[in-house]
């Protein structure tokens, strides 16, 4: 954990580099600026709008600050007292003097005071370390009115802090609201700046392993009022939003949120005239598993403040919470007051109650449904009744049939689906197309009266040739051909393991080697193709690549990320740590260290991967004539976010890919398959 406090993370590539980097020494990319999403200008990661055209480009999140009464803890604290030590402050250092073992960080002693003006024999000097015997802690004593907090006639007052001023000891997050002088158990929501996005917090770290955090751990870097942002947005994360940091300071707590505010309000997108009456349910179901999920953390409160409920995208219409409301202590929550909260949904939208969700409701509020089972189910009735084929159709039911026995929608159950779209273009320059993908994807549905069983299995594969006219077309379309072939006799029950992938890479690469020792190629003249594949097995993914065509994947909650990392003598020296304005100014940086074909099997080396599709999933498999000069990057937002909307069509997206890269580039073949998965 004390590594990441003090490296910054890679936008692109995800490598640790030193916090002093301005750019990145695996793959070179800028750790100090960004390109603006809007107009393409390049913009510093510190500033919150584009300076060319006023688009906001800043990483901002909500602050959630409220203080105590008079004591270090937050009045709102349900969660177990857990020992205090924690981060003071954003994310890099501690100012605590109890130092946990998760976060050893070993620095310089203080500073000592200026005693110039002090007498003499009042200070000594001390030595760098200074240890106490058992019984010398065991001697010293601490007055009662010392101990955690002041007496309360002598307490301090916070003071009002103005836009601009920092949250924390070490200016990283900066206010962009004003932050008032809070009363004892008041709280305050305000946007703040991340001035230092790409630091990454041990608290983040945390939160982003793969492994599950131990109770130590979190007991070391969560501090009690943020314990169940952590954890409910850990086990469902399209509800809550990320927790990104959380301290203690003098006078408050402060949480630090992904910012959900500026999403609509449920209510609101309730109301619209092309909202269906399916997704009304949709939502009340949703609602009745929150219920459920937030009861243990004494939440309920955060269902039952109608602007805390927010839509997380127009399109997919994924309902979430901007925050959480703890609830009021010795307060009782049933279901009547959920029910209350639907009949003013209701009420404020003046959409029409469908099908028996009149008599649901007034059964809810006189208290007459007491389980959530029930309500569940009599939800899953009414999405019968309305029985609208083209929306059911996109859910997957797993169990509980209907009276009829046919299969139906559990609420709050969701199986992925996928489709996937493959274009290649000579390019503006090129007089032939040396790129080849394939591409194939099965759909399994098994059925009874009982149940439905779904699942996905696909093989996407592309490849950009190299070696002169009649060459590269010829190693491309083999190594497309030869993976094809392999993977026809693979099961497609589980994902292929490392060693499945690598040997079926390496049939690829022996069959254009043997191709260019029959033709007695030499040089340039031996073909040769770079590689990326994916395969995917329901919800999740295996990657493999040789070359520098790469994969990306998009996500709502991540954005655009770069997985695969090109095999090229610049990125090599990068790794060799050089810098990388020096690695690329070699004349031979962008020639390639790894491909297929030119040379033995003992030469291949190929980077493989695995990934989980948690949410809904856009995997982007492109050639350089795509990627050359940062070109998804830069047009993230007005190309690739759209993908994320169901109602975009695929190819049509894609081809205007294609058309892009013929407008910005254009000096080579292009080639790209677009892969969307609804989770």
């Amino acid at each position: 954990m004390s590594k990441l406090a003090t490296m910054v993370v890679c936008p692109q590539c995800h490598f640790e580099n030193p916090n002093f980097n301005k750019f990145c020494q695996r793959c070179g990319s800028s750790l100090t600026q960004k390109y603006c999403h809007e107009c393409g200008t390049t913009v510093p990661f510190n500033v919150v709008e584009c300076h060319n055209c006023g688009t906001v480009t800043g990483t901002l999140y909500l602050a959630v600050i409220s203080r105590g009464l008079f004591t270090t803890a937050s009045s709102h604290d349900t969660t177990p007292s857990f020992n205090n030590d924690h981060l003071q402050g954003a994310s890099t250092s501690s100012d605590s003097s109890s130092e946990s073992s998760l976060d050893r960080i070993d620095t310089e002693p203080p500073a000592t005071s200026d005693t110039s003006e002090s007498d003499p024999q009042e200070f000594q000097t001390q030595p760098l370390e200074e240890i106490f015997s058992e019984t010398d802690l065991e001697s010293i004593t601490i007055p009662p009115e010392d101990v955690l907090s002041f007496p309360q006639q002598s307490a301090p007052e916070p003071l009002e802090q103005p836009v601009g001023a920092y949250l924390d000891l070490q200016d990283r997050y900066q206010l962009l609201d004003l932050l008032p002088a809070l009363k004892p158990g008041e709280t305050v929501t305000v946007k703040v700046l991340d001035t230092q996005p790409l630091q990454i917090s041990p608290l983040k770290a945390l939160q982003e392993s793969t492994s599950t955090p131990s109770d130590a751990e979190v007991e070391a870097f969560i501090i009690p009022a943020a314990q169940p942002y952590f954890a409910l947005a850990s086990q469902t994360p399209s509800y809550f939003p990320r927790l990104q940091d959380a301290w203690k300071s003098e006078f408050y707590n402060i949480i630090l949120l992904e910012n959900f505010s500026d999403f609509p309000q449920l209510s609101e997108v309730w109301s619209h005239r092309d909202t269906l009456p399916q997704q009304i349910v949709y939502w009340l179901g949703d609602l009745v598993q929150l219920w459920e999920i937030l009861a243990p953390w004494g939440c309920r409160q955060s269902l039952l403040e109608l602007e805390n409920l927010r839509i997380l995208d127009q399109n997919s219409k994924q309902l979430c919470l901007q925050k959480l409301y703890f609830d009021s202590p010795n307060s009782i929550f049933n279901l009547s007051d959920l029910g209350q909260l639907w009949h003013e949904l209701f009420q404020k939208s003046q959409r029409t109650l469908v099908g028996s969700l009149t008599e649901i409701l007034r059964d809810l509020m006189e208290g007459k449904i007491q389980t959530v089972e029930e309500l569940q189910k009599a939800l899953t009735g009414v999405l019968d009744e309305i029985n609208c084929p083209d929306l059911q159709a996109s859910f997957i039911p797993e169990s509980q049939p209907s009276i009829n026995q046919s299969p139906t929608l559990i609420l709050g159950e969701k199986l992925i689906q996928i489709e996937a779209v493959g274009r290649t273009d000579v390019g503006r320059q090129r007089d032939h197309n040396e790129d080849c993908f394939g591409m194939e994807t099965r759909i399994k549905i098994e059925e009874t009266p009982q149940e439905k069983i779904h699942s996905v299995w696909g093989l996407y594969i592309l490849c950009d040739g190299m070696g002169g006219h009649a060459s590269g077309e010829v190693a491309s379309q083999m190594a497309v051909d030869t993976l094809k072939h392999y993977f026809q006799t693979q099961s497609f029950e589980e994902l292929p393991t490392e060693e499945i992938l690598h040997e079926a890479i390496l049939k690829a690469n022996e069959a254009i080697y043997n191709e260019n020792q029959k033709g007695v190629r030499s040089g340039s003249g031996r073909m040769g193709t770079t590689l990326v594949m994916a395969v995917v097995v329901n919800h999740q993914v295996a990657v493999a690549h040789v070359g520098d065509s790469r994969l990306y994947r998009l996500t709502r909650q991540h954005g655009l990320q770069q997985i695969t990392l090109d095999h090229e003598v610049g990125q090599r020296e990068i790794q060799r740590g050089i810098d990388p304005e020096l690695a690329y100014s070699r004349h031979d940086a962008y020639q390639l260290t790894q491909a297929l074909g030119p040379r033995e099997a003992q030469f291949i080396h190929p980077d493989i991967q695995y990934l989980e599709m948690e949410e809904d999933t856009v995997l982007i498999l492109a050639s350089d004539g795509l990627t050359d000069h940062n070109l998804l990057e830069t047009f993230r937002e007005t190309q690739l976010d759209s993908l994320l909307n169901p109602e975009t069509d695929l190819a049509t997206a894609t081809d205007n890919l294609i058309a892009l890269a013929n407008q910005y580039n254009g000096h080579d073949n292009i080639t790209a398959i677009v892969i969307r998965a609804w989770v």
